[in-house]
């Protein structure tokens, strides 16, 4: 917390760090059990549509997929951007993690997912996967949710290279993990924890980016944080 003449150390809040931590840990898990969950009792759907009509399952799987992303993740990481940035808006911070989540599911998860179905492949391990990379996959939501953030600090710019530090950090634990798999068996459940350890660096870039000397400077913004 913020001590008088600790001026270099106004960005850290432990008791924030720690939110941030654990509500991107709730979404993480609720995204990659919950989302597999929702697409494994739709497989059956999902799998016609994958051998006889692909346009419309890949579609059909990138909006589910971007859908509970959007909704999860984005609305609880508002909740604590909140308190730092009370002028950001939460419909903002929603579409601003749900539209660029759209475009990744469409370019590059929902197809390889529909393809192994398609295959005869392992639904759940298809869509489990799917939301780990969707999660980790920073660049793009980072480029949208910086927008997003412009106007209420004006470190906003840097948001982008939270996610791609984020991002590079989270995939190379989860391929370690992987590496892990193939030599120590009972790791298998672990793996797609790895990339938890991605948000420790994301939450130290957050609170840096959202630090009452970038905000107090920063232009009001006359959004209404209902959105």
């Amino acid at each position: 917390m913020t001590t008088p003449g600790a001026r270099g150390h106004r960005w850290w809040d432990r008791r924030l760090f720690g939110h941030w931590m654990l509500i991107n840990g709730l979404a993480y898990a609720v995204i990659v059990v919950g989302g597999a969950s929702l697409e494994q009792i739709a497989s059956g759907v999902t799998l016609g549509l994958a051998v006889d009509h692909r346009g419309w399952a890949i579609l059909l799987v990138a909006i589910i997929g971007a859908a509970v992303q959007g909704a999860v993740l984005g609305r609880w990481q508002w909740r604590v951007l909140v308190t730092r940035v009370p002028g950001l808006a939460m419909r903002r911070w929603v579409i601003a993690t749900f539209m660029p989540a759209l475009v990744v599911w469409l370019l590059v998860i929902a197809p390889a997912a529909v393809d192994m179905l398609a295959d005869g492949g392992e639904t759940l391990m298809a869509f489990r996967d799917g939301f780990v990379q969707a999660v980790v996959l920073g660049p793009l939501i980072g480029l949208s949710q910086a927008g997003a953030l412009r106007g209420h600090t004006t470190r906003w710019p840097w948001w982008f290279a939270a996610s791609i530090t984020t991002y590079a950090f989270g995939a190379a634990a989860y391929q370690v993990g992987r590496w892990l798999l193939s030599e120590v068996s009972i790791l298998q459940w672990a793996t797609p924890s790895f990339p938890l350890l991605g948000f420790v660096i994301y939450g130290l870039w957050m609170l840096w980016v959202t630090a009452e000397e970038a905000t107090v400077n920063a232009p009001r913004s006359s959004s209404n944080t209902a959105g």
